[in-house]
């Protein structure tokens, strides 16, 4: 009978632990209560970021996503997915504009990050750089609609 210190149990000792680090990082994140309200159907048309980095969590304890989200932007909202294998415990998200709370943004050396609120959750997301311009001038545009259309 094989027992934990034989070298054949380490393989798939790692990879559970690596689904189960997985897993806590997107609760912490505040992924699975997102998800809860904004969980995507699918892949919406729309402009697509790929390989972007961004911070989903609290003020005082975000999750950085190093180049590994994808972003689509619409004139419904945003989607937001994360690359596999890191999928696990994190279902792709679209975010309608209308559920965006506050879209602030800060300056971090030369880059700007952008920081955004969702209406009833406590977690945030920080996009950093070009993605997180586009998805700002995206919520700027459908704001200006509505401001418009009243």
């Amino acid at each position: 009978m094989p027992t934990l210190s034989e070298p054949q149990w380490l393989v798939p000792l790692f990879i559970a632990a690596c689904f189960v680090a997985v897993a806590l990082l997107a609760r912490v994140a505040g992924w699975p209560s997102l998800a809860t309200t904004l969980r995507a159907p699918g892949v919406p048309a729309g402009q697509s970021l790929r390989f972007v980095t961004g911070w989903l969590g609290s003020a005082s304890f975000p999750i950085k996503y190093k180049n590994c989200l994808r972003v689509v932007l619409n004139d419904e909202g945003f989607y937001l997915s994360i690359m596999q294998p890191f999928k696990f415990a994190s279902p792709a998200l679209f975010v309608p504009w209308g559920q965006v709370a506050s879209c602030t943004v800060e300056q971090a050396f030369s880059t700007q990050i952008v920081i955004f609120r969702f209406r009833g959750q406590w977690s945030r997301l920080k996009l950093r750089g070009v993605a997180g311009q586009l998805t700002r001038e995206a919520h700027e545009r459908y704001l200006a609609s509505q401001g418009a259309s009243a």
